[in-house]
């Protein structure tokens, strides 16, 4: 398995095997299962699908209640697939619990989820943009505006994309290489160290550092 889906809690703090008290973010990824599988002959190409969270039935479409039924699995609130091998999808089956002991401690992970809203915002909080540095020859209340953002006749518009004042957050980002401090298996508590995305009780997406695996894969190509 390539990941699990969790649910961000909040943040505490623990003592590493140094004695150093690390601030960790705290992941739910009790209630994983797999509800589907994708396969070669089939679909071209192989992946597990993993659902999150219960839900109840008269509230899924029928569409969501002809996929597990096709498949026979319980009904799950998030799903997520992830692609793998052909060899790790034969070692699962639909229904078959995924728990927190995939990943082990000290291992580097990379987290998606959605940013928190910040509404409206100006140019220096949504781009960090340094702002006006002068109060001199008549600038006046600019200090925190953008500036010019186009040209004279040519070519007499402003261009697609500007940095400009507007909505900030609510965008879908990975933080990558964020550490594993611990994991405990019986609660299924991810327990990660960095900047994980989202606010409290939003989902997640847990998976192994790509670009340590990249890493390893230019290591092993050197080595031939």
């Amino acid at each position: 398995m390539k990941g699990l889906i969790g649910k961000k809690i909040g943040m505490t703090q623990v003592f590493n095997d140094e004695g150093n008290l690390v601030p960790v973010t705290v992941i739910d990824v009790n209630s994983c299962q797999v509800v589907g599988k994708r396969t070669p002959e089939k679909d071209q190409y192989s992946a597990v699908t993993l659902g999150f969270g219960e839900i109840r039935e008269k509230v899924l479409t029928n569409a969501q209640k002809g996929f597990f039924k096709k498949n026979n699995s319980p009904a799950r609130r998030h799903l997520k697939e992830f692609r793998v091998s052909t060899d790790d999808a034969a070692k699962f089956n639909v229904g078959d619990a995924v728990k927190a002991d995939l990943f082990t401690k000290g291992q580097l992970v990379d987290v998606t989820g959605v940013t928190k809203g910040r509404g409206f915002q100006g140019v220096m909080r949504r781009w960090s943009f340094k702002g006006s540095q002068t109060k001199t020859h008549g600038t006046h209340e600019y200090q925190r505006h953008p500036g010019a953002i186009g040209q004279r006749k040519t070519p007499g518009r402003t261009y697609p994309n500007k940095k400009m004042p507007g909505h900030y957050g609510v965008e879908q980002v990975t933080t990558q290489n964020l550490t594993i401090v611990d994991v405990d298996v019986e609660k299924g508590l991810l327990l990660v160290k960095g900047a994980v995305p989202g606010h409290s009780e939003a989902i997640v997406y847990v998976k192994p550092s790509v670009k340590l695996a990249l890493r390893e894969q230019h290591k092993a190509a050197r080595a031939r």
